[in-house]
């Protein structure tokens, strides 16, 4: 296998990864399609942020003989992955998103040095964090649910700041007036925004890792995209209560099902990314007004 790879030229053997990299994204889709486009397209975006590691990939050296044996080791065994797992996770796919994780890994074995690992953190980050967000959603609800009702008393004050004559009653219920009558509104874990955090906190990971900036740059901003995205899940859940009160059931659940957190989340989302790109040009005005306030 060595002499193989040593004929083959750099782009030759750069082509020949990538192919193999293309090789699992349809068994992929045959899996996952009817559980939801979620579980393809997170692999197809990790095959995109691998094709964009090629400027880099094509200064990497090649492997030794052993670690391109162990790699190939590690790229078969992906197919059979799905044994491993079932036992811990019962509605695994018998190849998803771990098994593709683990395939990236054997194939940058194979064909560069360890050095080279570096650049598959990215794709492989993704799709394990991804994979893995509704599971950690669900242990943290199990850890973390008795705080419900501190956040219920914090919706009901802000509600009851904004004019609306809300309490909550214990455990997760918040209770309004509205043209109706009396509503009650149950809280639930997933409620309190711990999901889109979790997604929010997965792409930030993946742009502090590949941004070239200070580390108290990085945790400055990470700092400022997680309190952002708890601000837009409260934002959330006034917009749904508020449509509740003035504008009827109905609404309300349609906002709650589809607009609202989808909206307001890529709308932040975007506001965060774009503030993030210009943050050199946003600190020297804010600098440059300071200056002239003094």
């Amino acid at each position: 296998m060595s002499r193989f790879f040593t004929l083959l030229s750099l782009r030759n053997r750069l082509e020949l990864f990538y192919g193999l990299a293309l090789v699992p994204l349809p068994i992929i889709a045959y899996f996952n399609i009817r559980s939801g486009t979620f579980g393809v397209i997170i692999p197809i975006y990790s095959f995109l942020l691998l094709y964009l590691k090629k400027p880099n990939l094509s200064s990497r050296p090649e492997p030794d003989r052993i670690q391109r044996f162990v790699g190939l080791i590690v790229m078969a065994s992906s197919f059979f992955l799905h044994y491993a797992l079932v036992p811990f996770i019962p509605e695994v796919a018998y190849y998803g998103g771990a098994n593709y994780a683990a395939y990236i890994l054997g194939l940058f074995l194979i064909f560069f040095s360890l050095s080279a690992l570096r650049e598959a953190f990215t794709p492989i980050f993704l799709i394990v964090a991804s994979s893995s967000i509704s599971f950690v959603s669900r242990w943290l609800g199990t850890h973390l649910s008795s705080q419900i009702p501190h956040f219920v008393y914090f919706l009901a004050l802000i509600l009851r700041t904004l004019g609306v004559n809300a309490e909550a009653r214990y455990p997760n219920i918040i209770t309004f007036h509205a043209s109706s009558g009396n509503v009650n509104v149950p809280i639930a874990w997933e409620c309190v925004g711990a999901y889109s955090t979790l997604v929010f906190s997965t792409i930030l990971v993946i742009i502090m890792f590949e941004e070239q900036a200070k580390l108290k740059t990085k945790v400055l901003w990470s700092a400022i995209g997680i309190i952002g995205t708890f601000i837009i899940n409260i934002i959330r859940i006034l917009m749904i209560v508020l449509t509740y009160r003035y504008y009827g059931s109905e609404l309300a659940r349609a906002f709650h099902d589809s607009l609202g957190g989808y909206l307001l989340f890529f709308a932040w989302l975007t506001v965060f990314l774009y503030t993030f790109s210009k943050r050199k040009d946003i600190s020297r005005a804010i600098q440059s007004h300071w200056k002239m306030l003094k």
